[in-house]
């Protein structure tokens, strides 16, 4: 019995680490490539714990609006819910959560330091005919979100600015999605 249980812990272990690795890629790679419609019916999360994105029709800060109202709010989803899964169902696992931080930092880094290379690459395909990539003004978010031109330094001070940013304000994140929720429910 007590083989079983451990056999089960340590698939839970697993799936939460593999959450919080997903989860810090999830929210560096839509903060860099401005991914909008980011509510709770386009994040899905495997039985393995990997987070993920299933609606890519929005980027580069291309953000839908609703009623005149930019329905993105916050630079990346990091809700209350996910820091809660991170830290394990405990709320003074702050070390847990500092890993996680540092795993979004190191992301960032390693993005701004090639930053050059895919902003070549997006602009190589404006030519595609996206809808969403068609202007300088959208290579240009790019740019900004890699901070390019910045110091390491300087461009990992602004993301620490989102990073807190995105956490202290996830409660509109979580407006947004009941919102969502109550719309697709209202549905004819």
């Amino acid at each position: 019995m007590k083989d079983h249980h451990k056999v089960h812990r340590d698939k839970l272990e697993q799936a939460i680490e593999e959450f919080t690795l997903s989860c810090a890629g999830y929210c560096v790679a839509t903060y860099v490539l401005g991914i909008g419609d980011r509510h709770n019916d386009n994040i899905m999360i495997r039985e393995t714990g990997q987070l993920f994105h299933i609606d890519f029709g929005h980027f580069l800060g291309n953000f839908k609006r609703k009623l005149g109202i930019n329905r993105e709010r916050v630079p990346f989803i990091l809700t209350y819910d996910f820091v809660h899964v991170i830290q394990q169902g405990r709320t003074n696992n702050s070390e847990k959560f500092e890993r996680f931080r540092e795993y979004c930092e190191r992301a960032y880094k390693i993005l701004c330091r090639n930053g050059t290379l895919f902003v070549n690459l997006f602009a190589m395909m404006k030519a595609a005919g996206l809808p969403e990539l068609t202007s300088f003004k959208d290579i240009q978010y790019l740019k900004d979100s890699l901070a390019l031109g910045k110091s390491e330094e300087e461009a990992l001070k602004n993301f620490k600015v989102k990073f807190n940013e995105a956490l202290r304000e996830s409660w509109k994140t979580k407006i947004n999605w009941m919102m969502h929720s109550l719309a697709k429910d209202n549905r004819p």
